[in-house]
């Protein structure tokens, strides 16, 4: 696999947007990224790839700009600071999936899967926001404490078919995982991670989610627009 490290200052090329709700909500720029991280289970061989495992959380505080509630099943989601990059963003919301302690069993494990990132994907409160695409193949068993610790909670490892079928889901997940069962994102990541194709892992040596995130939190979000008039 490919051994290259991706920090938060990488400029990435912009890739052709995907299906949005409405002519005006096209001309806006994406507000943020939201991820599907999904998990090699040994034990699971081909269903791996037809029901992948998602990490998911549990929202603990309410935003109606990005229409979150408390309680609310849901994946790392993360608003995008200005002048922000893409991995930078990725970071970001990966802040909301583990913490300094849990890095040194990731590092080797978490791969960012190129070419599997939709922009504007998902519309929240009529603002798009960016898919991304991440492969864990390392144990399902680890502790994994998010590093914005008051904004969400754990969740655990879900497989999509469940995800679909469940209650008090928020609408960024709904989103997601229609997305992906209809184009099959994950499937075709974990199908490159097979053939050792496409993968990058996502924490650089010495990487701090801890310094990463303070410094991080102090810099302004996007504009988020209000909620486009419905004809």
């Amino acid at each position: 696999m490919t051994a290259e490290q991706l920090g938060p200052a990488i400029i990435t090329t912009e890739v052709t947007p995907t299906r949005l709700v409405s002519g005006e909500a096209e001309t806006r720029q994406s507000i943020g990224v939201a991820l599907l991280i999904v998990a090699i289970d040994p034990r699971r061989n081909g269903d791996n790839t037809t029901d992948p495992l998602i990490w998911t959380l549990t929202e603990l505080q309410a935003k109606a700009e990005t229409e979150k509630t408390p309680g609310e099943i849901s994946i790392p989601a993360e608003t995008k600071k200005v002048g922000e990059y893409r991995v930078a963003n990725i970071l970001g919301a990966l802040a909301e999936f583990c913490d300094d302690n849990a890095i040194p069993h990731l590092a080797d494990h978490l791969f960012l899967a190129d070419g599997f990132y939709r922009e504007k994907g998902i519309i929240i409160n009529s603002n798009p926001v960016d898919l991304a695409v991440l492969v864990y193949n390392g144990p399902l068993d680890i502790s994994l404490a998010p590093q914005s610790s008051t904004e969400v909670i754990g969740n655990g490892w879900i497989n999509r078919s469940r995800i679909r079928r469940m209650d008090g889901v928020r609408s960024v997940l709904t989103q997601a995982v229609e997305i992906d069962a209809l184009e099959g994102l994950t499937s075709r990541a974990l199908e490159a991670y097979y053939t050792e194709s496409g993968m990058t892992k996502i924490f650089s040596p010495g990487f701090s989610m801890r310094s990463f995130y303070e410094k991080r939190e102090i810099l302004p979000d996007v504009s988020i627009y209000p909620r486009l008039e419905q004809a």
